[in-house]
Parts: C-alpha cells; sequence; structure tokens
C-alpha cells in the first residue's frame, strides 16, 4: 500500500499540473548518483513574469496616487436665473372698489402681473393692474348732467428695495390711467378722475410677535393727494403648508392737511391648491376719518365744483376673491 502522501506520479513528472513539462534528468555523477536539474530556462522566463507583474501593479498605483492629488472638479451647479426672477399674474372680483378709504364704485373685476427681479443686493419690481367697475356710484343727475356708470383704470407701477438689516428701504413710481371717466354737466365738460403719478418712498421691518411693519410716503408728481401717507401692520398665521391667514391694518394720514383719513383692516384666506396656484378670498371694513371727510373723495369732490355740497363721512365693508398663478 502506498500512502497518500508517498503517491506516484509517471515517471519525469512532477506533482501538480500534469501540463507541466517534464523533468530532465542530467547523466549520472561521478559518484553514480542521478540528481535533478530543474530548467533554467523556464525559471528565468517565470521570474521575468513576476517582476513585469510587479512593476506593472507599482506604475498603476503611484498613477492613482497622482491622480487622487490633482484638485477635485467642481460639480456645484451653476447660478440660476430662475432662483432671481419671480412673477405672478393674477385676476379678481371686488364688490366694492375702495382706495385709501375712498369709495370709488362697485363691482370690481381686476387682473393684472406682478415681476421681481434680484440683482446687486437689490430687489427689482414692477407690474401692470388693470380694473374695470361697473358702477361708479357717481349718482344720477338727469337730464342735468350725463355721467358714466362704469370706468376702467390701469396702474403702471415699478419699485426698487433693499434689506439692510435693522430695516427694508424701498422707493417707487406708480401712474394712474383713467379710461371712461368723462361727464357732460350744462356748459361744462371734464373728466370726473383724472390721471395722476406719484414717486413714493419708506422703510418696513417685522417688530414684534412675527407683525411685520411700514410706513410710505407718497408724493403727488402730477395730480393732488394732500401729502398721503400711510402706515401699515401685518401679521400671517400659517395653519398647514398650503393655508395661511394674513390679517393686515393701514392708517392713512394727510400729511399737507394734518389729518387722519381712513383705517382700513383687512383679513385674507389663502388656499394653495397647487405648489403655484393660490386662491384668496378676502373681507375688508374701512372707516373713513375726518380728513377724508374733509378733503373729500376723488368722486364727490369733482362733482362738488359743480353741485356743491361736502362729502360725508362714510364706512365700508367689503370683499372679493382673487386667484394668482405663481412662476
Amino acid at each position: 500500500m502506498v500512502h497518500p502522501s508517498e503517491e506516484t506520479f509517471p515517471a519525469g513528472f512532477r506533482r501538480g499540473n500534469s501540463s507541466e513539462e517534464p523533468i530532465r534528468l542530467t547523466a549520472p555523477a561521478e559518484d553514480g548518483e542521478v540528481r535533478q536539474q530543474p530548467k533554467t530556462e523556464n525559471m528565468m522566463r517565470n521570474y521575468s513574469k513576476l517582476l513585469g507583474a510587479l512593476a506593472a501593479t507599482t506604475a498603476l498605483a503611484a498613477g492613482s496616487a497622482f491622480a487622487g492629488s490633482t484638485a477635485p472638479v467642481s460639480t456645484a451647479a451653476p447660478a440660476s436665473c430662475d432662483a432671481a426672477f419671480q412673477g405672478d399674474v393674477h385676476v379678481g372680483y371686488n364688490s366694492d372698489y375702495i382706495f385709501r378709504g375712498t369709495d370709488l364704485g362697485d363691482d370690481m373685476v381686476e387682473a393684472g402681473i406682478d415681476l421681481s427681479y434680484k440683482a446687486y443686493g437689490l430687489n427689482f419690481s414692477g407690474g401692470l393692474w388693470y380694473a374695470s367697475i361697473e358702477d361708479s356710484a357717481l349718482g344720477n343727475l338727469a337730464p342735468f348732467a350725463t355721467l358714466p356708470d362704469h370706468y376702467s383704470e390701469l396702474d403702471v407701477y415699478g419699485e426698487v428695495s433693499k434689506d439692510f438689516g435693522f430695516a427694508t428701504l424701498f422707493a417707487g413710481y406708480i401712474w394712474y390711467h383713467y379710461e371712461n371717466t368723462s361727464f357732460q354737466l350744462g356748459p361744462f365738460a371734464g373728466k370726473l378722475i383724472d390721471d395722476s403719478q406719484e414717486a413714493y418712498f419708506g422703510a418696513s421691518r417685522e417688530l414684534v410677535w412675527g407683525i411685520n411693519g411700514s410706513l410710505a410716503y407718497y408724493w403727488a408728481i402730477e395730480g393732488e393727494n394732500q401729502g398721503y401717507s400711510e402706515l401699515g401692520l401685518e401679521k400671517k398665521f400659517e395653519f398647514t403648508p398650503c393655508i395661511n391667514l394674513d390679517l393686515g391694518s393701514k392708517l392713512g394720514y394727510l400729511v399737507e392737511e394734518g389729518q387722519l383719513s381712513h383705517w382700513t383692516t383687512s383679513a385674507t384666506l389663502n388656499f394653495k391648491v397647487k405648489d403655484t396656484f393660490t386662491i384668496s378670498p378676502y373681507v375688508a371694513y374701512s372707516v373713513e376719518l375726518d380728513g377724508l371727510e374733509d378733503y373729500g373723495s376723488y368722486n364727490h369732490s369733482a362733482i362738488s365744483k359743480f353741485i356743491g355740497g361736502p362729502s360725508s363721512e362714510e364706512n365700508h365693508f367689503f370683499g372679493g376673491v382673487k386667484a394668482s398663478v405663481s412662476f
């Protein structure tokens, strides 16, 4: 019996891969012993292969280390203009058109577009606003006068603002254009509401408990506004990511008259139907104060030039809804 460790192979072959070359035997030595002699040529070939593999591995490692030492390629996305540019388009209906406490008509349908762009640490904004007022609430003086019961208004505005940390300062311009406001009163003719222009400037900041405050002065470039200025307060309550409530209050003051003109408070509920689509119903209440009663509203002051009589102090409860799409 042959022990496994002593198992024999065919003469001339080593244990292992049968494809290996046979061992060549040399001639007997002088002492008569036959000695095995490995094939020198084959050993040199295997040694050369080993050195080549080591050299290739070393070169690959050195190349990888060198490549890792180079400056990393930036993968940051380039600045996008989309983040700096924003806008929205909106349409709405209002039961009354109350402008700075003055009743300018009923059943107002409005549409507009607002755009804004941020650059050089400044915020630039502008827009167009159009309104069609069905009932101008000017009264009926027939047969003595022909007064319009419908007119339209187009406002164009632009503004620039900057956040200084302690407050945001802003300045802007508004052009008011009115159509279908001509009247005929006996031999007299004219427009009940003339076109006008204003430049304004002011400041806003967060006060306490999340209440934002603003103060602005409007300088009449064309037309008269008695040095109108306005103090505003606003607070937002977020119920869900898609529903929030805006409470606002505005107090008007006539600098040239030294009198308060109106106090208007509003509540707007914003429903974000989609990420870019919002529906906003609102209600508001406006109180005419002494300054507005003495100065008179646009329609009262225009008619009083011909028929006389002071305007009366009135309060207004009104509401409406607006739908807007942002982009």
